[in-house]
């Protein structure tokens, strides 16, 4: 059984207690190294190897070796006998031939590195004991011998190294733990400053820009801020409630960044949900109102009940004005359950036709954009057009009512309605004007039935006949009668035309030359272009 002496003994209790008075970590290293090469005589370097999580054992303090070409070292678990003693979770105690055959498998850097760290000094003997805390190893204690020829370390020696290795486990986990907790300390103080940070730019009003600004000034690469995505990667969606409400465009992808910056994107993308939910409540607020003071004029009481909001009030300087609606084909242009598609929409609206006339009034009801403008200017009716190649994941169509006097306001909404109407049912047009409307008006009052009645009185025998037969009837009307025209552009003989003229003239019982019976026929071919094509059973 191997003894210490009493100094021995002495050295190690002394040490222990040097160990747990401290919690940093090079002094707790510092006296390890002090106290190992006190107690091994035959210590010439002494060095500990820490595990790092990237997989490696790499150098964190030592004696007797030159720090700038030991610390190139990183040695894989079984690699050279400071790796088998970490992975073997044993001692080892080599002398020269044994320990040149362990160290054997280092790599060609490692080997060349650990030379330089020694002098290119000859191994004669090595003690390697591996720090083992709560059963893990988290590092490795080294003593090599360059002076005593081809002898191991003695038992008592390998006792002492052993002894230390352990204080030395437990006090560098202990070190580690007390760091970790003072970086974490210090981790919530500046994540505490950061949530300070962008809560003073919400409670100041500085918007969803000044966000942005700070965040960069905390980030090392620059962000930005979109509401939508045009990229495949590198982007931080902001999220509410299931509703991505727009994007951080990053430098990088958001996993690289370091775990404080990474707060910092989280914190910014809360801020700026919150902002986008403070300026929804506003819009909202705003466009009820409006919706309540149009409502007023409707009822023809604008005169002085509106002076009092000014983005309403410019109605009096209007002589006259024009109602525009706004839907949807066959959705709504935003989602019911949206917290701001109906904002981005309208806001879209608004800033499109507010840069070709600043008097534009935009609101909405329901699922309705209402536009009041003084009167409809070409750019204007241009800016419509342009308005529905903006938003092409919407098929927008708009109904314009007639220009009237501001009195008259309710007049010109309600032609706006049926014009939206119809623009509904066409499949061509996406802008009607109520004024523009032919035989359109008339038959947006009768129904659907009695209309279908009227081209099947007209038209029937051919709805379900040969589809050419009414081409060519369709043709010939547009063409005024013109027959070589006709010909012309159906691509046949004139005297297939006549053919087929007389075909139709005896499947409808009239006469072409009628002017009375042509009419009815242009009247039904407008009807069939007006109704949907399910309700006259042909395919438009």
């Amino acid at each position: 059984m191997v003894k210490l002496t009493y100094e021995q003994c002495q050295q190690l209790f002394n040490l222990n207690a040097l160990l747990t008075q401290s919690l940093d970590e090079q002094r707790v290293l510092n006296n390890l190294m002090s106290a190992a090469m006190g107690l091994v005589e035959r210590a010439d370097t002494i060095i500990i190897y820490e595990w790092h999580k990237d997989g490696f054992l790499r150098y964190s303090d030592g004696i007797g070796v030159k720090e700038t070409s030991i610390q190139q070292i990183k040695f894989r678990p079984g690699e050279s006998i400071t790796g088998r003693a970490f992975e073997e979770r044993q001692i080892y105690n080599v002398a020269l031939a044994k320990a040149k055959e362990f160290m054997g498998n280092m790599s060609p850097t490692n080997a060349r590195y650990f030379s330089e760290a020694v002098g290119h000094r000859e191994i004669q003997s090595v003690l390697a004991a591996p720090l083992i805390y709560q059963n893990k190893s988290i590092g490795v204690l080294v003593v090599d011998n360059f002076n005593t020829h081809d002898e191991e370390f003695t038992e008592e020696e390998t006792l002492i190294i052993k002894i230390l290795a352990d204080q030395a486990a437990i006090a560098l986990t202990n070190s580690r733990i007390y760091k970790e907790l003072e970086q974490r300390n210090a981790d919530l103080l500046t994540i505490q400053e950061i949530h300070h940070r962008f809560s003073a730019i919400l409670l100041e009003g500085k918007g969803i820009e000044q966000i942005v600004e700070v965040l960069n000034r905390i980030l090392t690469t620059p962000v930005s801020y979109d509401e939508r995505n045009e990229r495949d990667s590198l982007v931080f969606p902001i999220v509410s409630s299931n509703e991505t409400l727009g994007y951080f465009l990053l430098s990088q992808s958001f996993e690289n960044y370091p775990s404080l910056e990474k707060v910092a994107i989280e914190q910014a993308s809360n801020a700026i949900v919150l902002e986008l939910i403070k300026q929804n409540n506003l819009f909202e607020r705003e466009t009820k109102l409006k919706e309540e003071l149009f409502l007023t004029l409707m009822e023809g009481t604008w005169d002085h009940q509106l002076t009092y909001y000014p983005k309403f009030n410019k109605l009096k300087n209007y002589k006259t004005v024009t109602c525009i609606l706004i839907e949807g084909r066959d959705k709504p242009l935003w989602l019911h359950d949206s917290l701001i598609s109906k904002e981005r929409v309208m806001r879209k609206v608004e800033s499109t036709l507010q840069r070709l006339d600043a008097d534009i009034i935009v609101f909405n009801r329901g699922f309705t954009v209402l536009v009041l403008v003084p009167r409809l200017s070409p750019s204007l009716s241009n800016g419509l057009k342009e308005l529905s190649r903006q938003i092409p994941e919407q098929d927008m169509v708009i109904g314009i009512g007639r220009n009237v006097a501001v009195q008259q306001v309710g007049e010109s909404y309600r032609e706006a309605q049926d014009a939206l109407q119809l623009a509904k049912k066409s499949r061509e047009r996406h802008i009607i004007r109520f004024e523009e409307l032919g035989f359109e008006r008339l038959w947006h009052s009768v129904d659907t039935e009695t209309l279908r009645q009227y081209v099947e009185d007209h038209l029937g025998p051919l709805l379900s006949g040969d589809s050419a037969d009414l081409e060519t009837l369709r043709t010939y009307l547009q063409l005024n009668c013109r027959h070589k025209e006709t010909a012309l552009q159906l691509c046949i003989h004139q005297n297939t035309l006549a053919y087929r003229l007389k075909k139709i003239e005896d499947l409808l019982s009239i006469d072409l030359h009628d002017k009375k019976a042509l009419v009815c026929l242009i009247t039904a071919f407008e009807i069939v272009d007006y109704l949907p094509s399910h309700a006259v059973g042909i395919h438009k």
